[in-house]
């Protein structure tokens, strides 16, 4: 079923509202829901109401043609149909999106899958990698159509590797969770800005090692 699970969308949407991104690739469009608020909040909150003022690019992939909704094709910048895990490393490689999501969509895949996909994710995405997503295995295992049955469980611990925070919320007893992952470009940034910092304490204790020594040298008899 093309639709996502109410919980947790108010803090979504801030998470990637408040990283300002200036593309989002959207994987798993369904029915177009996070195409509507992220056209809404990244553009049209900003007075670019009008599709010629749009600056923001939102781009989306589906897997079912038949799904994709009339009001989707206004809202995105583009749409792919096809599979995913040949979709998101392709279009995120010729793309730098600031944030992917996958909204609902991950656990519809084997994990192998499912992990290699995110993997990709992470590494080309510039910002952030945003994943919602059900926990556990107390989720119903088939869906009204094959696309959307649930193929693999997913816990906190499988997001453990990541640079990520986790926030679980509870849906009629089960849990489902917003994962934020700082990806490639966030993590390459983060590393520079850590390594630039060790390098400016060291110029600075070599300078006070230099200064003692002549110091010393000076005081010498």
């Amino acid at each position: 079923m093309p639709l996502s699970i109410w919980n947790g969308m108010e803090d979504c949407l801030g998470v990637i509202t408040a990283a300002r991104p200036r593309s989002v690739l959207d994987v798993g469009i369904g029915f177009g829901l996070w195409g509507h608020l992220l056209r809404q909040y990244l553009d049209v909150w900003d007075g670019r109401i009008q599709p010629a003022q749009w600056t923001t690019r939102i781009d989306g992939i589906e897997l079912d043609e038949r799904r994709i909704q009339p009001h989707a094709r206004h809202l995105y910048t583009s749409l792919h149909v096809g599979d995913l895990r040949a979709l998101v490393p392709a279009l995120a490689a010729r793309t730098a999106y600031d944030v992917i999501l996958f909204g609902d969509v991950l656990e519809h895949l084997e994990k192998p899958d499912a992990r290699a996909a995110l993997d990709a994710a992470i590494r080309l995405a510039r910002e952030l990698v945003v994943v919602r997503i059900p926990m556990g295995d107390g989720w119903r295992r088939e869906g009204r159509e094959p696309p959307d049955h649930h193929r693999s469980q997913w816990t906190p611990d499988d997001f453990a590797p990541y640079r990520a925070t986790l926030r679980l919320y509870d849906f009629l007893g089960n849990p489902y969770a917003l994962v934020v992952i700082a990806a490639g470009g966030r993590a390459a940034a983060a590393a520079a800005e850590q390594l630039a910092g060790l390098s400016r304490r060291l110029a600075r204790i070599e300078a006070r090692l230099a200064a003692l020594l002549a110091a010393g040298e000076e005081n010498a008899p």
